[in-house]
């Protein structure tokens, strides 16, 4: 694996890049040097500090905010497959240059829109080179392909159930007003991504977002026409949130 990698000069008027808090725009041009040939790294923010700023007294779900500003910008994809997180940079091949001999396949895996989760884009955030967010969170909407993926939600999930499946928004059926308001939430933003509505919204209520707060995030989210992945900005509020409330770890 190459150690030396190419930092464009445009990357300083980049208007995805500026979008990005200062922390968030350091942490992605640093994670540039530490990814392998095929622009792939771990992704949990443990991992991330102890590789990528280990001299920077950062919290874990600050790193976590800030991966999740990179993602909801388009300029990597962020997924958990099998309890794992992994971080993919979504224009890899048009700004590194690698020779052949040198090259060195990725053990990690390559993100897929229809197995992964984007936080966006667990969610989901899967062309690994070009593709954008937009066309990430198109996941296709039919049972079969949901049925196929039995993955593991440790906060919606009962971990001891030994065949655990995604939740069908068709066949889903709110048991309480905030089930309700986190269906209608992902209705209004993520409606084309099946799997948000379980990893996404209903985790948020789960976690303990009230349920004004829904509908105040998506208002928000809705008013801004440059936002392209709601899902994704829908968490960072989320998480910012319950950090300020002290509903999430650190």
């Amino acid at each position: 694996m190459g150690t030396k990698r190419m930092l464009h000069k445009k990357i300083s008027i980049s208007f995805q890049v500026n979008k990005l808090s200062l922390p968030a725009q350091l942490l992605f041009t640093w994670m540039i040097s530490h990814a392998d040939d095929d622009g792939r790294l771990k992704g949990e923010p443990e991992h991330i500090r102890a590789m990528v700023v280990p001299m920077k007294k950062w919290s874990f779900s600050s790193i976590k905010k800030y991966l999740l500003e990179m993602s909801s910008v388009g300029l990597i994809y962020y997924w958990e497959r099998n309890s794992e997180w992994f971080v993919e940079f979504a224009k890899w091949k048009e700004h590194q240059t690698l020779q052949k001999d040198r090259y060195k396949p990725s053990d990690l895996p390559t993100f897929n829109p229809e197995n992964g989760n984007n936080m966006v884009t667990e969610n989901i955030q899967n062309d690994s080179s070009v593709e954008t967010q937009d066309n990430i969170s198109k996941v296709k909407d039919n049972k079969d392909q949901i049925n196929k993926g039995e993955q593991k939600d440790n906060d919606i999930a009962d971990k001891k159930s030994p065949s655990y499946k995604m939740i069908n928004p068709k066949d889903f059926t709110p048991n309480s007003s905030g089930e309700n308001m986190a269906f209608d939430t992902w209705k209004r933003l993520e409606p084309q991504n099946p799997l948000a509505l379980q990893t996404t919204y209903l985790k948020s209520f789960k976690l303990g977002l009230p349920e004004y707060k829904f509908g105040e995030f998506a208002s928000q989210i809705e008013q801004d026409p440059t936002i392209k992945n709601k899902g994704a900005v829908f968490q960072i509020k989320v998480t910012e949130y319950l950090i300020g409330r002290g509903g999430v770890q650190k």
